[in-house]
């Protein structure tokens, strides 16, 4: 499992409608608290002006009183700064409540991602400079909350994966330990001997499980890596898929069972051959597996099926067994990683972890193909996979 390759791309823009939103809010404001503050200023001073000219004709005390005319000259000059003061208060508190829910949000946002928690999102969606932070602020939640639930994903199943290759490797490895130690309590002489001539063929049997097990999981390994590539090349392709039949007819038969394969290439003769241009390496690990696992299910003087149809820029493969089939429950889940359905009643011992089917999947979709599994109305199951092809004119 690789890491993604990062993209220095810039994101995609998105209107932004407010984008002088903070300017112009602080402009007017000021302009607002500017001329708040002269109409009060004047009207107020007016007023007082009014107030003098009245007391000087009606009271006489104002005339005569010096004190009075100071502290009333001073209340004027004063004036304007307590109505300056008060404007700049009350346009305070309005910018307050205007950028106080959105600031307020992100400080909230801030202290549950410092407390590793995820699962918020903020509600502010006003069309301004905020309203894009705080959308911002979003997006990098849920590309935060995504990155880490793929590493948790990532870690779960490098934990499956150790668990699963411990628990399989357990069985051969106590095998050929166990021999060894009967093989090294027993005398020297014959009967050591025969010991070793009856061993031999299970301690080889077990160590080619071991190699089986760690091929498939160091395969899944490569496969999943987003640099893995597929290597075409021209191949006969009938030539290769009678040579393959070939061996898979001599393992059926050390089973009991029987192998049966046909190349169908309408519009061409048999015997002509035509050259494809596939990875026939990673095909061959395909119809491995499938082969396999139809060997694993498939009884004795059962039969197993395999047709190759090659057609003008596709190939198809379909192999059939006489097997017990798969469980209706477990058909939708074959393909997932380490997923092992519950064994039937005719299937041999297993061999596997539950990748066999999950590496057919992925080699399949590496080649733009695509795989499927079911079961026959007549018994037994099938596996078809397609992938597209060239075919390679002789010369």
């Amino acid at each position: 499992m690789g890491t993604q390759p990062g993209s220095l791309a810039p994101p995609q823009s998105r209107p932004r409608p407010g984008r002088a939103y903070f300017r112009r809010l602080f402009v007017w404001y000021f302009l607002g608290v500017l001329a708040i503050a002269v109409i009060v200023t004047g009207v107020l001073e007016s007023a007082a002006i009014l107030l003098v000219a009245w007391l000087v004709k009606t009271t006489a005390l104002f005339t005569n009183s010096l004190a009075l005319k100071v502290a009333l000259m001073l209340a004027l000059g004063a004036l304007p700064c307590l109505v300056l003061f008060a404007a700049i208060l009350l346009f305070a508190w309005r910018l307050e409540r205007k950028i106080g829910q959105p600031v307020g949000e992100l400080m909230r946002a801030v202290e549950r991602i410092r407390q590793q928690d995820l699962n918020f999102s903020i509600a502010y969606q006003g069309r301004n400079e905020l309203g894009d932070l705080c959308s911002a602020f979003n997006e990098l939640r849920r590309e935060l909350q995504e990155s880490l639930e793929r590493e948790w994903r990532k870690q779960e199943e490098t934990r499956t994966l150790v668990a699963a290759l411990a628990h399989d490797l357990r069985t051969p490895v106590t095998v050929i330990q166990g021999h060894i130690e009967n093989l090294a309590r027993t005398e020297v002489g014959q009967k050591r001997s025969e010991r070793l001539e009856r061993y031999l063929p299970v301690l080889e049997a077990s160590s080619q499980r071991m190699t089986r097990l760690l091929n498939d999981m160091l395969l899944v390994s490569s496969v999943e890596q987003t640099s893995f590539i597929i290597e075409a090349e021209a191949v006969w392709l009938e030539e290769a898929m009678a040579r393959k039949s070939s061996v898979y007819t001599v393992q059926a038969a050390a089973h009991e069972i029987e192998f049966t394969s046909t190349y169908r290439h309408p519009g061409t003769q048999t015997g002509q051959g035509t050259r494809v241009s596939i990875d026939l390496h990673r095909i061959e690990q395909v119809l491995d597996n499938v082969f396999e696992n139809a060997l694993r299910h498939t009884p004795a003087q059962g039969k197993i099926n395999l047709v190759c149809t090659h057609e003008l820029h596709l190939l198809t493969f379909v192999l059939q067994d006489t097997g017990g089939g798969i469980a209706p429950e477990a058909l939708p889940h074959v393909f997932e990683k380490f997923y092992q359905a519950r064994p039937q009643p005719s299937d041999k011992a297993r061999q596997a972890v539950g990748l066999g089917l999950y590496i057919c999947q992925l080699i399949v979709e590496k080649h733009g193909g695509t795989i499927s599994i079911r079961n026959r109305p007549t018994g037994g199951c099938e596996v078809a996979f397609t992938v597209p092809t060239t075919s390679i004119p002789d010369g």
